[in-house]
Parts: structure tokens; C-alpha cells; sequence
């Protein structure tokens, strides 16, 4: 089971309460944190049942992960570890007979060590060919069964066949590509333990900065990018902006008498860091949400970079997650952000300088092109605008905007 959830975990918020129960835990950290706490009824409504309290309320985000899959949502809350893979990132392609396309191989995993090569086509697992509108249901099923996975791959008309054991393997966040001699910097999430393990997204996105700091444009690709740990988000953009407001949000807290109080709380960015020179493109779609509009807007407005693609979701609000009584989940939804110049865009997202339809890779070399932002431009790179993620198929989930407490 697959988990993109928001998420502050703060563990044992209350040390007062008599031995609750789980709803009763529950129903004190709703009627408390919720940010709309009028929709909250007496607690006899809801018949000591922690899913109907829930289920009740009109806010998506907003929910609660019993104790039999809590832990392995706070994995992926928390962390890029993958458990058992073999390491690759799959695309779709709907024109193919065999649609199954290795976008990416992930550093030191068991298809790295193999050295099946990138952008090959997944001919067959385990002996069983993966044709059609099945193939990728039929892989995912082979790869959740089987701990050793044989697979065969063409590329370029050469067909090999690789024998390989799956791993827990922790993939990076943000990868480098270079397409018609753009430098395309992907930032997939935003979390605080990934391949760089001391430092998470931010240090992954501080190396590639520090790497590539001669780059005459760079292009920040948060296409799909559906959020992550606040911490993470804000720190990234501060590498990019050396003074200003990065962002603001609006939140419910307990004061020291009891009272429950709105508070304000606006984070500024430090200078010195290594994206504050240079110049950069802001790549933005439907599906890029909550964490990574945070991140957008904070760049966009302090360095004008110019936005390109399609108006952003429209995720302004955050959750805190709470470790319950029973060892569930408690996700509840207690913060509203603002942009740096004070726009709230909760449901209505953010516009594009320049809009593409379907925020596909042309509408960026066009523009590079027009306003000659590169003084070469190489119209030589294969690009794959017309494969799909097949998490995309799925149904829509979200990151967020996440802080991790403990106490």
C-alpha cells in the first residue's frame, strides 16, 4: 500500500489526560487542532468511532491511519527508503507493444550494480512478457511476490537478460539532467532522510547547486512534485534567496492557559548560499502542490523567476500528525499559508508567467529559444513528454506541509 501523506509527528501532545481511549484521543486532538473546529459535534455523534469522526469533516487532508499500517506510512512520510526494489523508475508508453520504459536506475541499487542501462524497454519478469494495458500490473505483481526478479530489457535493438534480488534501497529526491544543453534540476519531494541521509532534499539540492554553480540557466523541474516536510521546503528556497519573507502561515495553538489562539508565524531567508546567483526557470504543473507551491512562490516572488507550465494545484494548507494512543496516525489539518507578498492560494494555486498547455519540455526551449536565455542551444536531446508516470493512474494523494516534533 502506497502513502503520500502530510505530516508533523508529535508524540504524546498531552500528558494530562486519563488513560483515553483511541476515539477519545482522537476526538480531544480534532476538536482542538482542526482548523475548522465549528464542524466538530459532541463527541456522542460520533458513537466512539475514530472513522466516522473523520469521514465527517469537510477537509480532505484531514484523516487518520489506523495502527496496522501506521508505521509504513510514516516511512514514506519521512524518508525516500524503498523497500524491496529493484531500482528502477518506470514510465508508460502508451505506443509501445512493450510499455514499460526505465526512465531512471537509481545510484547503488540492485539494477546500478547490474548495470542495466537507462532508457532501455522492459521486454519481460520472471519469463512472463509485459505487453499491453496489463504490463504494468503484471510487473508490480511479480515484483511484490518474488524476492528474486529476472529480468529482460532491449535497448537499441540489443536484448539482455539480468538475474537480480530485491533490496530496501533510499533513492535521491532531485536529479540532474541535461536536455538540448539545459540543465533540468527535478525536485521530487521534499524530505528530510533520502540519499543524503544527514540532510535529506536540502543537502541533495545544496550539492547540485555547489556542482553546477557555472551554469548559465538552470530549469527547476517540480512538476508532480505533491509536497513534503515544511522544514525542507523553506530551507530549500532559502537557498536561492539571500533576504525577504520565504513564506508566512496562520495556525492553531494551545496557549499556556488552555485557550486555543490563531497564531502567526513568517520565516525569512538567510544569505550566503549557493543559488542565490545565476539564473533559473521555475517548471510548474496542475499536480505540483502544497510544499512545492510554498517553494515556487517563495522563489518566484523574491527572484522573479519566471514560472513556466500550468497553474499549480492549490494546496495552502498544512497538517500535523500525531502518533495516538494506539499508535495511529492522527493527520489533521491545522495551518493556512500565504505567499510572500500576502496572497492566500489555498484552492485557487498559482499562475504561470508563461502558461503551457500540458507543461511539456518544448514550451521550455521555446521560450529559451525566444528570449535567448542560452548562448547555444542544441536541439539534439530525446525527451519523453509522451510517457506517464503510472502513479498518475492512480488515485491522487498528497504530500504537504510538514513539520516533524518530537518531545
Amino acid at each position: 500500500m502506497t502513502f503520500t501523506i502530510p505530516s508533523c509527528i508529535l508524540d504524546n501532545p498531552v500528558s494530562e489526560v486519563p488513560d483515553p481511549s483511541e476515539f477519545e484521543y482522537n476526538y480531544w486532538l480534532v476538536s482542538h487542532w482542526y482548523l475548522h473546529s465549528e464542524e466538530i459535534k459532541e463527541a456522542s455523534f460520533y458513537e466512539g468511532n475514530t472513522t466516522k469522526l473523520y469521514n465527517s469533516l469537510s477537509d480532505p487532508y484531514t484523516q487518520y491511519i489506523p495502527p496496522s499500517i501506521s508505521d509504513e506510512a510514516e516511512q514514506q512520510i519521512n524518508t525516500s527508503i524503498v523497500a524491496g526494489d529493484i531500482g528502477v523508475e518506470i514510465l508508460l508508453n502508451q505506443q509501445s507493444e512493450y510499455p514499460l520504459f526505465i526512465y531512471r536506475i537509481y545510484p547503488s541499487s540492485p539494477a546500478s550494480n547490474a548495470n542495466i542501462a537507462r532508457y532501455s524497454t522492459i521486454i519481460s519478469v520472471n519469463g512472463i512478457e509485459l505487453k499491453g494495458s496489463n504490463a504494468y500490473t503484471t510487473y508490480q505483481q511479480e515484483l511484490a511476490t518474488h524476492k528474486d526478479i529476472i529480468l529482460t530489457v532491449s535497448k537499441n535493438n540489443v536484448i539482455d537478460t539480468f538475474s537480480l534480488t530485491k533490496e530496501n534501497i533510499i533513492i535521491p529526491t532531485i536529479f540532474l539532467d541535461t536536455l538540448n544543453g539545459v540543465l533540468f534540476i527535478s525536485i521530487e519531494t521534499f524530505k528530510p532522510y533520502t540519499w543524503d541521509q544527514v540532510n535529506g532534499s536540502l543537502g541533495e539540492m545544496r550539492s547540485i547547486l555547489e556542482k553546477t554553480k557555472n551554469a548559465s540557466l538552470r530549469v527547476l523541474d517540480l512538476r508532480n512534485n505533491l509536497g513534503g516536510h515544511l522544514n525542507q521546503c523553506i530551507g530549500m528556497a532559502d537557498l536561492f534567496v539571500s533576504e525577504g519573507i520565504l513564506s508566512s502561515r496562520s495556525y492553531k495553538q494551545i496557549n499556556a492557559d488552555g485557550k486555543i489562539s490563531l497564531f502567526n508565524s513568517t520565516t525569512v531567508a538567510t544569505s550566503g548560499d549557493p543559488g542565490e546567483q545565476g539564473e533559473f526557470l521555475l517548471f510548474v504543473n496542475r499536480n505540483t502542490a502544497s510544499c512545492a507551491e510554498i517553494f515556487t512562490a517563495a522563489l518566484a516572488q523574491n527572484r522573479s523567476f519566471t514560472v513556466v507550465g500550468e497553474t499549480t494545484y492549490g494546496k495552502g494548507v498544512g497538517q500535523n500528525t500525531w502518533k495516538t494512543k494506539d499508535n495511529g496516525l492522527a493527520i489533521i489539518t491545522n495551518m493556512i499559508f500565504k505567499t510572500p507578498n500576502g496572497s492566500i492560494y489555498n484552492t485557487q494555486g498559482i499562475e504561470p508567467d508563461v502558461v503551457c498547455e500540458n507543461a511539456n519540455y518544448d514550451c521550455i526551449f521555446n521560450l529559451i529559444q525566444k528570449k535567448s536565455l542560452l548562448k547555444s542551444n542544441n536541439i539534439n536531446s530525446v525527451y519523453f513528454d509522451s510517457f506517464f508516470r503510472p502513479s498518475l493512474y492512480e488515485p491522487f494523494s498528497f504530500g504537504g506541509a510538514i513539520e516533524y516534533i518530537l518531545e
